[in-house]
């Protein structure tokens, strides 16, 4: 941090304390305040276990419990507005408040918190559901699998896995960040996955890094949509095919474990 302080003066910048924090990721007990010597001063910066990031709430054991919790607030602001007006609206009106202004709310850097507990994750989907029933002004029984298709959305966990797939093409055809690039490798050797081109899946004990979820779920994409000629085409098929999942498998179950991966033929 005095590095950090000294670059700062020497840029001519300054470091706003108040608003400075530091987190340690491990389950120990929280930690002395740091010192940092400026000049003839002292400063002292604060430990923190939860930190907004960018719009990500981080907390120190990576659970992003406090995410899901924020997120659910601010959801839980616009249903209010959504439901007052579903009688003044016309559907496809409040099909364009739902799009515009509820969806980014869902979609916003899910590849990362995904990996909170199923808990979490199943609570999410059921404000899900309800901001599509009230923007069709449907009963709140409803089956969900009628919800999805009137408003043409896949369900949350597709929803993450498109984006996901979406990623891991961006890495493996190099249009995504370079510190990635080296990350996967694909099989060799003859067995049926190296024939398929899968990508080699690390072991992990609790299935939650990125190089075992990105491998997986690349590995769940047919070799047909995985040569798609570019990331529009990729996820139309994507998003085709699991559309068709949804509507004509009366049978289908949504999956919230964040390592459930549709296998897509």
């Amino acid at each position: 941090m005095a590095i950090v302080c000294e670059w700062f003066r020497i840029n001519k910048l300054a470091v706003n304390m108040s608003k400075s924090a530091f987190i340690i990721f491990d389950r120990k007990a929280e930690c002395e305040d740091i010192a940092i010597p400026l000049g003839t001063s002292e400063v002292r910066i604060q430990e923190t276990k939860v930190q907004k990031y960018l719009g990500l709430m981080i907390d120190n054991l990576l659970k992003f419990h406090d995410h899901i919790h924020y997120v659910k607030g601010k959801i839980a602001k616009r249903i209010g507005a959504m439901y007052r007006s579903k009688n003044v609206l016309p559907l496809k009106y409040r099909k364009m408040f739902a799009n515009a202004l509820m969806l980014p709310q869902f979609d916003y850097l899910d590849i990362i918190w995904c990996r909170t507990s199923k808990y979490q994750l199943n609570s999410l989907d059921v404000l899900y559901k309800k901001v599509a029933k009230i923007a069709l002004d449907m009963d709140i029984r409803e089956p969900s699998l009628n919800v999805y298709s009137s408003m043409k959305w896949l369900p949350l966990h597709l929803r993450r896995q498109l984006h996901l797939s979406t990623y891991m093409y961006k890495i493996i055809n190099s249009l995504g960040p370079q510190q990635f690039n080296s990350t996967f490798s694909y099989l060799s050797g003859g067995s049926r996955d190296a024939e398929k081109c899968n990508l080699y899946t690390p072991k992990s004990r609790l299935h939650k890094s990125f190089e075992f979820l990105g491998a997986k779920c690349w590995n769940s994409i047919s070799h047909t949509v995985r040569t798609s000629n570019s990331v529009e085409s990729l996820v139309s098929h994507l998003k085709g095919k699991f559309m068709d999942e949804v509507c004509n498998n009366s049978r289908y179950n949504v999956n919230n474990n964040f390592d459930f991966f549709l296998q897509i033929e």
